[in-house]
């Protein structure tokens, strides 16, 4: 199959990424006799996520994708004049390929990438994998449905369309 370019080469071969779960740190007050008390914070919401997501590739074409993406890491680990990474966009699809949403990773930085063993029977026996780990600090959820696509409203009950 032919590519247009490196990066849908590379897209190709990604297996899945993650997206990271909310933590909510409580504040905590004791009260008389101990008793513990909580209370919902007041922190910024795009700080209640994770901020490491990680990308898992498939090893194909006797490794190729991940020494790509090796020299992007060093080249990006080099440049001092870029903090960040251009934004990291998923976009998840419907049966038809019709975008459902996207989630957009501000302000990225490389931190990690797995390491790659050459070992001729793990590939041919097995699928052979590595992953690639992200910091960002913002994200954006974007969702793509317009309400034709959701559903008809034509034939839903009155009071099922004021929900």
């Amino acid at each position: 199959m032919q590519y247009e370019n490196v990066i849908d080469y590379l897209n190709s071969t990604i297996k899945s990424a993650n997206f990271p779960g909310i933590t909510i740190d409580l504040p905590k007050q004791y009260l008389i006799r101990g008793k513990e008390r909580m209370y919902k914070p007041a922190t910024n919401v795009q700080d209640i996520v994770g901020h490491d997501i990680t990308i898992n590739f498939a090893s194909v074409d006797a490794d190729i994708n991940y020494w790509i993406i090796f020299d992007i890491v060093t080249k990006h680990y080099l440049d001092v004049q870029n903090l960040y990474l251009n934004p990291i966009t998923i976009t998840a699809v419907d049966i038809h390929r019709d975008g459902i949403y996207t989630i957009i990773f501000k302000e990225v930085i490389l931190k990690s990438l797995s390491d790659n063993k050459f070992d001729y029977s793990q590939q041919k026996v097995n699928s052979k994998e590595f992953s690639l780990g992200f910091h960002f600090n913002f994200y954006e959820v974007e969702f793509l449905l317009d309400r034709s696509k959701v559903l008809e409203l034509g034939a839903i009950p009155t009071i099922i369309q004021k929900i």
